[in-house]
């Protein structure tokens, strides 16, 4: 089916597939706005979200748990979307934007103002809304760095990656040093928000990250012929219409900005972006890590991570749960490429 310059092909079990985690998603949505500290049966939950609850209701359903699933959603599709599109450009699948270095660049500016009063008191803003700026500018500056390392005619994916890891560890370099020299109550705040976590997440943030989401949303679906090409290698990709150069340029700038969104919202959450779209590309079946799928995976993922942290003894940042599951993930993946490469 094509409408205008988006193409789609449809593919029964990838449609499957699509319909059982976007059905997980929303029962696993549900049965949140249900259960707590406070239990509301689904009638009432129902009732508030279309305007006929109490005012305890709407505190407790819309402005706390509403607002905090709302943001693991929109977080979790942002990183397994940028995933799957570094992912498709490098044609590594290891590559994403956390092991690049993106998530601890945007890290370092945030911990930059964190740990500065005075730069807070340049910025102007709200203690929440500095750090969100300056996560946002810290990504896209950091991915200008390493585009500008790793540039020659085109991505090479080995490359990209080298610099990556190399900016990703003058990133954490960074972050320790002014973590070292800052107050103990800055020090505190800026290693809260280093873990990754939605326990601070609101409707204003989740009004801000919805519409960037769609956008990409929308702007993945015309570059889907041109990744899907781009994925055949450089060589081929001009032969089926693509321009390689130019398609990696808009892909990445999509992936980084979706991300340093993401990334201002809820602080760096580790391995989201790696490990959700290598599990959507398995479950859906594609020859490449799906952008659409892998944004869906990782919603579900991160939603699933999140709800089970809340369910602990003791709550943790959902970043140190996707950590726990992420790195063990990361090794598998590389012991099975290093012995794919050896035979």
């Amino acid at each position: 089916m094509q409408i205008g310059p988006v193409g789609f092909v449809f593919r029964r079990r990838g449609a499957l597939a699509a319909t059982i985690v976007i059905a997980a998603t929303v029962a696993l949505m549900l049965y949140a706005l249900t259960t707590g500290t406070l239990y509301f049966p689904l009638d009432r939950v129902l009732a508030t979200l279309f305007g006929h609850g109490t005012k305890i209701e709407e505190l407790v359903i819309i402005d706390r748990r509403l607002s905090r699933l709302s943001a693991a959603v929109l977080v979790g599709f942002a990183l397994g979307f940028s995933g799957a599109i570094t992912q498709s450009i490098t044609r590594n699948p290891i590559a994403s934007p956390d092991i690049l270095g993106v998530t601890t660049g945007a890290g370092f500016f945030a911990v930059l103002v964190v740990a500065n009063p005075g730069l807070r008191d340049l910025i102007d803003l709200p203690t929440n809304r500095a750090i969100s700026l300056s996560a946002l500018v810290g990504g896209l500056l950091t991915t200008a760095l390493i585009l500008a390392l790793s540039w020659r005619a085109g991505f090479d994916g080995l490359r990209l990656i080298l610099v990556g890891i190399s900016v990703n560890a003058l990133a954490l370099a960074g972050i320790a040093f002014v973590l070292l020299r800052s107050e103990l109550a800055d020090a505190a705040v800026a290693t809260r928000w280093l873990s990754g976590s939605l326990l601070a997440a609101r409707m204003p943030e989740v009004y801000v990250l919805g519409p960037v989401v769609l956008a990409v949303v929308v702007c993945g679906l015309v570059l889907r012929k041109d990744l899907t090409a781009l994925r055949l290698g450089r060589e081929l990709a001009p032969v089926l219409g693509s321009h390689p150069a130019r398609t990696e340029a808009a892909a990445l700038l999509l992936a980084v900005v979706v991300v340093s969104v993401a990334t201002a919202v809820a602080g760096p959450i580790a391995f989201v972006a790696f490990v959700a779209p290598q599990a959507a590309m398995r479950l859906f079946g594609t020859a490449g890590p799906p952008p659409i799928a892998g944004g869906l995976f990782g919603a579900l993922l991160l939603l699933v991570a999140d709800l089970a942290t809340q369910r602990l003894p003791v709550e943790l940042p959902v970043g140190v749960l996707t950590a726990v599951i992420g790195a063990p993930y990361l090794l598998y993946l590389m012991i099975h490429l290093m012995r794919r490469q050896s035979v």
